[in-house]
């Protein structure tokens, strides 16, 4: 028989451990975007992450190429914080190696969640609000993925339909990439 409190623990260790990552994997997609510092929502996401990020970015880990390597080692930390207390709650003491992959995969999924719900939350609002603030910063966020699809897809009549294929293909990665490392995860850490 399922234990109803086992199943509510799990289920909060996972919510409240999946919103504070993506709020980190939000940050990296914006610092990644050069999203402008004063607009609401980075403030938003600066203020929510910046006592765990800033230390690790002034002595350890810089920007690199775009990428806030703070952030992503502090993604990979807590994402694995995040498997630890679940394989505890569940099944015991995991392989750490496993929890790594695990960790590491969920950064991946957490990437194309955002990229994908991104695209859809801006192209609903862009039938609605094309010229909202939360639409602007949307496209920024989006534009490393959307770009190489609007370059190979033209507007039909005015109507752009990339960010269609542009979804295929981020469930595509999911399917192929995430999926396979996650199971190799979960084999590794359990097996």
């Amino acid at each position: 028989m399922i234990n109803p409190l086992h199943t509510a623990s799990l289920f909060l260790v996972n919510t409240i451990f999946d919103l504070y990552l993506l709020i980190l994997v939000v940050r990296i997609i914006l610092v990644y975007a050069g999203l402008n510092y004063f607009d609401p929502i980075t403030q938003f996401i600066v203020k929510c992450t910046d006592f765990l990020v800033k230390p690790l970015r002034r002595r350890l880990l810089p920007t690199i190429g775009g990428f806030e390597l703070a952030s992503i080692v502090w993604v990979i930390i807590i994402a694995s914080v995040k498997f630890i207390l679940i394989s505890l709650l569940s099944i015991g003491i995991p392989n750490m190696v496993g929890i790594l992959i695990l960790a590491i995969a969920d950064l991946f999924k957490l990437v194309l969640q955002t990229f994908f719900y991104a695209i859809i939350l801006q192209a609903i609002l862009s039938w609605f609000q094309p010229y909202s603030p939360l639409t602007r910063s949307l496209s920024q966020i989006t534009a490393p993925v959307m770009r190489p699809f609007r370059r190979l897809i033209p507007l039909i009549n005015g109507i752009d339909i990339s960010p269609i294929p542009a979804l295929i293909v981020l469930q595509l990665l999911s399917i192929l990439l995430i999926s396979p490392l996650m199971a190799l995860g979960f084999a590794i850490a359990f097996g």
